[in-house]
C-alpha cells in the first residue's frame, strides 16, 4: 500500500526537496512576526472537542490565488489552529494559480504565512490548475496523485479526479478499502462525483469509486473543484464539497437529490473523526458556522471481506 509522502509546509526546506527554483521563501521571521498579527482578532472553536481515537484536521480547497479572499480565509484557519492544533491540511485541490501549478511568493508564502509559521503538515489532492507544476508535489508533499494514510481511527484515501477512468486507481482504491482497518474511511478528490456547482458532477468518477465507497463503508468523501460549499447525502454517504478557499466563487445552478445545502461562500472545514461520529463544521472568514453536521460512520458489508 503507498506510504504518505507528505511534509510539515516550511519554506526552509523546499531546497533540500527539489522545490521550484522560481519561489523565493519569506524570511522565518516575517512569517512569525505575520502570525502572530493575524492570529489575534479571531478564536474559533472547533466542531468537536477531541478525543483520543479522534484526529482533528482542516481542509481546504481551491485557494492558491493569491486573492484578498484567500488570505482572509488562511487568517481564519491560523486561527482555528492556533485554538485546536490540526494534525494537518487537508487540500482538495486548485491549490496554485498564476501559474498554474507552482507556488509563488504571491499565491503561497504570504497569504499562508501564519500556517507556515505554525508547522502544519499537507495532506493535498491533486487538482486540474495544479498539473501545469509540480509544487503540489515538492512543496505540499503530495509526490503521488492518489496515496493513502492513516491517522489513528481514520483511514483516508486521496484519490486523482483529474483521471478517474485510470483502471489502476481503481484497483488501488479496492485493495486499500478492502485491507483497512481503520473503522472510519474517508475520501477526498478534486472533482466531486455529486454536486449542485456550475461544475457538472464527475460521471466517471462517480462510475468508478461510488460502488466502491458503498461497498466498503466509506462515510465522508471531500471535494472542490465548484468555488462553493455543499453538502449531500445519497446512498448512504455524505459528499461535501469545500471550495471557497479563495477563488471567485461560483453559484449552485444545479438540482441534485441528497442536497441539503448549498452556498456560494468563503469557507474551510474542521473536521473531527472518530469512531463515534465524523463532525464537521463548515467555517466562514469571521468564524462563523456556515454548516454543522456529525458525519454517521458506516460499517464495511460483510461481502467486502470476501
Amino acid at each position: 500500500m503507498p506510504s504518505a509522502d507528505g511534509f510539515r509546509g516550511d519554506p526552509g526546506r523546499l531546497a533540500a526537496t527539489g522545490g521550484d527554483a522560481s519561489i523565493r521563501p519569506m524570511n522565518r521571521i516575517a512569517s512569525l512576526a505575520l502570525a502572530a498579527a493575524v492570529l489575534a482578532p479571531v478564536a474559533i472553536a472547533s466542531a468537536q472537542a477531541p478525543t483520543s481515537a479522534s484526529t482533528h484536521f482542516l481542509v481546504v480547497g481551491d485557494w492558491g490565488t493569491g486573492s484578498t479572499q484567500q488570505a482572509d480565509v488562511a487568517k481564519a484557519m491560523c486561527a482555528s489552529n492556533a485554538a485546536n492544533p490540526a494534525k494537518f491540511v487537508m487540500t482538495v485541490g486548485d491549490n496554485f494559480y498564476s501559474p498554474d501549478g507552482v507556488a509563488t511568493d504571491g499565491n503561497f508564502y504570504r497569504p499562508m504565512a501564519c500556517l507556515l509559521a505554525q508547522g502544519i503538515r499537507w495532506r493535498a489532492a491533486w487538482g486540474n490548475h495544479d498539473l501545469g507544476g509540480n509544487s503540489t508535489a515538492t512543496v505540499l508533499g503530495a509526490r503521488k496523485r492518489y496515496y493513502t494514510y492513516a491517522d489513528g481511527t481514520t483511514r483516508f484515501i486521496m484519490l486523482d479526479g483529474n483521471n478517474p477512468s485510470l483502471s489502476a486507481q481503481r484497483t488501488f482504491l479496492e485493495r486499500t478499502l478492502k485491507a483497512a482497518k481503520e473503522p472510519v474511511r474517508i475520501v477526498a478528490m478534486h472533482q466531486p462525483v455529486y454536486t449542485a456547482g456550475l461544475h457538472s458532477s464527475s460521471y466517471e468518477g462517480r462510475r468508478a469509486w461510488e460502488p466502491l465507497f458503498k461497498k466498503y463503508g466509506v462515510s465522508l468523501v471531500l471535494s472542490g473543484h465548484n468555488h462553493n460549499y455543499e453538502r449531500i447525502r445519497t446512498g448512504g454517504v455524505t459528499y461535501i464539497t469545500s471550495g471557497g478557499g479563495g477563488a471567485s466563487l461560483y453559484p449552485c445552478v444545479r438540482s441534485q437529490p441528497g442536497l441539503v445545502m448549498c452556498k456560494p461562500i468563503n469557507q474551510f472545514l474542521e473536521v473531527d473523526s472518530s469512531p463515534a461520529g465524523i463532525a464537521v463544521r463548515a467555517v466562514g472568514v469571521k468564524g462563523d458556522t456556515i454548516d454543522q453536521v456529525t458525519v454517521p460512520v458506516r460499517a464495511a458489508k460483510a461481502t467486502a471481506r470476501g
